[in-house]
């Protein structure tokens, strides 16, 4: 990963953290008036990026599917609020978004607990070393960390329009980089078929599945005053993969941030103000970058209607 230049011409964004983000913004920033949806918020990125908005004033609601692991976080994070006496609050909903099932569950119980929502972080994310499948019969790496995370913000789209103008941060990494989706591919790993299937080309096909979201997003809601980001996070030691052998010694290899460094562009994406001309954009080190400039409608169209369909096709 190479060292960045900002657009401004200012030094490497590389090190900044999630606070130091909080600090650059909070000037322009009533945090009080920011309701916050975090995917996959009882483990590193995702509790780390609850912890500093939570802190930083910011209504939270973290989604996980252990709830005891739910409950703790929320425990701690409470805690910290007491002790910073922050304004800032926390609150925990079960959602597996390795199964329609709970994420319609989690949007029901979020609609009638009268939640509101203007900020939806998209952090989730797994990777497998052997070929699984959700709950509902998908290829588990696509289906969590496109399919599931699609499905739940298609159920919180009016929540966010009702309460614009409003964010969808989705969490990417580098490694989209590669082969364009492959569709066919995509379909018969989700049949059951597993040729072809490997960790990394799974992983890849996800993430840039993230990346083609977030244009798709922008491209169809910005009217609605919705905006959309893709971001990589940087190279952090979290357990995204801690089963795989030797991804640990590669990341030795690589440049990597801290779970403070790692949240920074994610609430960059959140939260600073005058990024509307920058929607469906791809981030990195806080920075726009270009990798999400070179899609057109039309395969965002078929992006979309492809994910669509999956989604029509398991939700009856």
């Amino acid at each position: 990963m190479g060292i960045s230049v900002s657009s401004s011409g200012s030094p490497s964004r590389f090190h900044l953290t999630g606070e130091d983000i909080i600090n650059e913004c909070k000037s322009s920033v009533n945090f009080n008036e920011k309701s916050v949806l975090v995917t996959g918020g009882t483990n590193g990125i995702g509790l780390e990026t609850c912890r500093v908005l939570a802190c930083a004033g910011a209504n939270v609601y973290a989604l996980g599917r252990d709830q005891s692991k739910l409950e703790n976080v929320v425990k701690t994070i409470q805690n910290e609020l007491k002790e910073k006496t922050s304004s800032g609050s926390i609150q925990g909903y079960i959602c597996d978004l390795n199964s329609f099932q709970s994420i319609k569950e989690f949007a029901d119980k979020f609609e009638q607990d009268r939640c509101q929502v203007n900020i939806l972080i998209l952090n989730a994310g797994i990777t497998n070393f052997n070929y699984v499948k959700t709950i509902d019969e998908l290829e588990q790496t696509i289906g969590v960390n496109h399919i599931g995370q699609a499905y739940l913000t298609k159920l919180l789209l009016p929540n966010l329009i009702a309460n614009c103008p409003s964010r969808i941060v989705v969490v990417s990494s580098d490694l989209h980089a590669g082969p364009p989706l492959n569709y066919p591919m995509l379909d018969q790993w989700n049949s059951g078929m597993k040729n072809g299937w490997h960790i990394a080309r799974s992983y890849q096909q996800s993430k840039l599945a993230n990346v083609l979201f977030a244009r798709a997003l922008a491209s169809r809601f910005q009217s609605q005053q919705i905006t959309a980001y893709s971001l990589h996070p940087g190279v952090i030691k979290t357990n995204l993969g801690s089963g795989i052998p030797l991804l640990g010694l590669a990341k030795s290899f690589l440049k990597t941030k801290t779970m403070s460094e790692g949240v920074a562009t994610s609430i960059f994406c959140a939260i600073k103000t005058d990024l509307e001309n920058e929607t469906g954009k791809y981030f990195a080190d806080s920075t726009v970058q270009n990798d999400a400039d070179k899609w057109t409608e039309q395969d965002l169209e078929q992006f979309w209607n492809w994910t669509e369909k999956i989604i029509q096709d398991k939700v009856k």
